[in-house]
């Protein structure tokens, strides 16, 4: 399907300089521990939307940490790097879902008012009493690193039975992940481009490598192909979102559920990358441009209600 033009691969360039003004605020019960005589300030930090917190979270520590004398390993107040976590409306945030997904999901799911009107995201920053029933602790570089290659290596196995990452250097791996943490366009598509290729003789992925968020459930994820072959016609998102819902409410019904997920597509916004691309676009077209660096779709549905 790829008779892409120019203007399609400047999407991605477009997608990956997008930003998000982040203002992060002490929480009030940490807010209470500072000794000394000026209050922390907001940090406000213009963070890719394609990156995790995990990168930039050490950065959030020492800001914060200044406001703090003495050893702040001392057990009696628990400021440490390892106690940090981030929370938004009372929610806490998961460190290894890319942030723009974050901000996506939870801006338009819980306010009546447009996401734009959420600029700069109000992030409270806790460094105590952990919500360990809730939340991972954050991870060094290392093991974020680790999650982006996993999460890399189920696109290619999805989209070419992993023949591609598979022939890939140990460098070029490192390449990807050096890039996307270093904000380097040309040298990480350099080596994404051969994840976006063709093999066993197709025009097309196997399967679409894609995950759906819906607010408080756990996202969804399915088999499916761009193409339908006994019909000869490439498939859209819409279609893509008719299978996967359709699909969780027999789910739901098989394990006697007492609530069904609503599986009609009117009812929600569909938002990707901070926009809502149009329900005919062909699925295997947003595969191939508009999937984050760990080349899944990252699916947003926003049920209308809770505009």
């Amino acid at each position: 399907m790829s008779n892409s033009s120019i203007d399609d691969k400047d999407i991605t360039r477009e997608l990956w300089q997008s930003r998000l003004p982040i203002c992060f605020i002490l929480s009030d019960e940490d807010m209470s521990k500072v000794n000394r005589s000026e209050s922390p300030e907001p940090l406000y930090l213009m963070l890719s939307r394609h990156s995790y917190f995990p990168c930039i979270i050490e950065k959030i520590f020492r800001y914060y940490s200044t406001y703090y004398k003495g050893n702040l390993n001392d057990q009696t107040n628990n400021i440490n790097l390892n106690n940090l976590w981030l929370e938004y409306e009372s929610i806490p945030l998961k460190w290894h879902y890319p942030i723009g997904l974050l901000y996506d999901l939870y801006t338009s799911s819980l306010s009546s008012s447009s996401s734009a009107s959420h600029l700069p995201w109000q992030i409270i920053v806790h460094l105590s009493k952990f919500p360990e029933n809730e939340l991972i602790r954050f991870p060094d570089i290392e093991s974020i690193e680790a999650h982006y290659m996993t999460t890399l290596k189920e696109a290619d196995a999805l989209k070419h039975k992993g023949q591609i990452i598979g022939d890939m250097q140990k460098r070029d791996h490192k390449q990807l992940w050096n890039s996307l943490l270093q904000d380097k366009y040309e040298a990480f598509w350099n080596i994404n481009i051969k994840l976006m290729s063709y093999t066993d003789n197709l025009q097309y992925f196997r399967y679409i490598p894609f995950r759906i968020y819906i607010l408080d459930k756990p996202f969804m994820q399915k088999l499916f192909s761009p193409y339908n072959i006994e019909q000869n016609k490439w498939l859209t998102l819409y279609d893509l979102l008719q299978y996967t819902l359709n699909h969780e409410v027999q789910c739901e019904k098989l394990a006697n559920e007492k609530k069904f997920l609503n599986n009609n597509i009117e009812n929600y916004r569909v938002i990707i990358h901070g926009v809502q691309p149009p329900l005919h676009s062909p699925i295997q077209w947003l595969s191939e441009y508009f999937s984050y660096p760990d080349n899944f779709l990252h699916i947003c549905l926003i049920e209308n209600q809770m505009r």
